[in-house]
């Protein structure tokens, strides 16, 4: 079985037209890092041209990733597909001042067309290179005692990605925390963009996957989705909320790996939920 994983690394975007996280230069690394403990056969992780040469000396030099199964390429966000249409809906000062990036979201689907042999994998999945991090899991699962800990969990290895594999043989494996009563988490993209609107399951994404040619057809689907909702709203939205949209209007096509909530709550626990965290084990 061989598996590539999409992933990116852009620290710099905070205060920028393009929005992004600000701080976040040893997050990313220190959880790209040990997602690698999943050991995909390769990883392709896009990232600016200012940033390329100091991750590659801190990945391959100090931390001694191999450069055969990761590999990082320059990708200038503003070559973005539709970025004009995008531009036409954003609001720049708002989006200088935010912690998300629209079209690090989109690209999530289009950066596989710039992989040439994605075909050669029997799974592509896109993964957040700042998934692993210890606001989602426990402290047990943590692993050392300095401050890189908080991106050291325990928890990633290859058995997880065998189940991913397994989950994803003929549909597509998405990650969907419950949306109901006291565990709401985000609205729904408005009504009328659905065939059949349910708003239960909030499609989380920073992770899913499935087979080669099916990652082609998600791609054109969500294509499809966000030029209908870039052509008819005046807002921008997350591509969980396009996916969540996706899901709901063809949920045969879909597995997903559900939880309740991020993390505990004490005021929660009598209700026993399933915590992000539990689709780890």
């Amino acid at each position: 079985m061989k598996e590539l994983f999409i992933t990116c690394i852009y620290s710099q975007l905070h205060g920028t037209d393009l929005g992004g996280r600000a701080a976040r230069w040893h997050h990313y690394r220190w959880s790209l890092l040990n997602i690698l403990n999943l050991n995909p056969s390769k990883v392709v992780c896009f990232t600016h041209e200012d940033e390329i040469d100091e991750l590659k000396v801190w990945f391959f030099d100090k931390q001694g990733a191999d450069p055969s199964k990761l590999e990082f390429r320059v990708f200038d966000l503003h070559d973005t597909k539709h970025y004009d249409k995008i531009q036409k809906v954003k609001n720049v000062e708002h989006v200088k001042k935010w912690d998300r990036c629209h079209e690090i979201q989109y690209n999530k689907f289009f950066w596989a067309e710039l992989i040439e042999d994605r075909h050669d994998y029997d799974r592509i999945y896109w993964i957040d290179a700042g998934l692993s991090h210890g606001g989602l899991f426990p402290v047990k699962y943590q692993v050392g005692n300095k401050w890189e800990s908080h991106f050291c969990i325990s928890m990633f290895r290859q058995k997880i990605l065998k189940r991913w594999n397994k989950l994803s043989e003929d549909k597509i494996l998405l990650m969907a925390k419950n949306n109901t009563s006291r565990y709401h988490w985000s609205k729904a993209l408005p009504e009328h963009f659905y065939k059949n609107y349910n708003a239960d399951k909030h499609i989380i994404g920073g992770m899913f996957g499935c087979t080669s040619e099916k990652y082609d057809e998600l791609a054109a689907n969500f294509e499809k989705y966000l030029l209908n909702v870039l052509d008819k709203s005046d807002d921008l939205y997350h591509e969980e909320r396009i996916m969540c949209c996706m899901y709901a209007d063809d949920m045969d096509s879909y597995t997903t790996l559900d939880f309740d909530d991020w993390y505990e709550r004490p005021e929660w626990k009598q209700f026993n939920p399933k915590l992000f965290h539990h689709l780890f084990e």
